[in-house]
């Protein structure tokens, strides 16, 4: 693919539980036109999450339902049988505007194949086991944290495939970084863009199917 690439973006947020995964997506869903896809699960809401924000709380019939209908074109089934879905919005190149979505990196290497968006890869991650286990037990979940370090370890080795992985250490160092990193992305975008503008303005030939 060409430098000078003006298709709608998609920046996909992965990492393991407890990493700050949520706290980047808040984040960047409050940039200027970002919009926040939410995806679908079969597990319960916990406590600070809201339907149709987090995620799409829907049964396990309905999750199928949606997937032979083809609104949920790709799902991942969780050591907790818990089943995790991609809604078709994540494929409308239509909408111009960026979209910001979590999901694992199985989600993100499928999307990157079949997306008509340029989709960039945001690995999140901790500095050590160490302090990621202390920030599961910390959120209430210290009976899952030996699955979610394997957890961790796994998604580990998918990190090189994203375009950056950024280590959540320092909270506003990190959405520091987080924001340089997407600030470049959209400003590439807008530029490709523009240039393609440009050419067509001074080479009528790339009109001519106007005519």
């Amino acid at each position: 693919m060409s430098q000078l690439d003006a298709r709608p973006l998609l920046f996909v947020i992965s990492g393991p539980s407890g990493s700050g995964k949520g706290t980047a997506l808040r984040w960047l869903a409050d940039f200027d036109g970002m919009h926040r896809v939410s995806t679908y699960t079969t597990r319960a809401p916990r406590a600070e999450e809201r339907d149709g924000v987090d995620y799409h709380f829907v049964a396990e019939e309905d999750f199928f339902k949606l997937h032979d209908s083809g609104e949920i074109f790709e799902y991942t089934r969780t050591y907790s049988d818990s089943y995790y879905g991609s809604p078709r919005a994540l494929l409308d190149v239509d909408d111009l505007a960026p979209q910001v979505v979590e999901l694992d990196p199985a989600g993100f290497v499928r999307l990157s194949a079949i997306s008509g968006r340029r989709v960039v890869g945001l690995f999140i991650t901790t500095n050590s086991e160490e302090e990621l286990r202390e920030r599961i037990i910390a959120r209430g979940q210290g009976a899952e944290v030996e699955n979610r370090l394997r957890i961790r370890t796994q998604q580990s080795t998918w990190a090189w495939m994203y375009q950056y992985v950024l280590v959540n250490d320092v909270r506003e160092d990190f959405l520091e970084n987080l924001t340089t990193v997407v600030k470049s992305e959209l400003l590439r975008t807008f530029g490709a863009r523009r240039m393609l503008e440009l050419r067509k303005e001074l080479d009528p030939t790339l009109n001519a199917d106007k005519a």
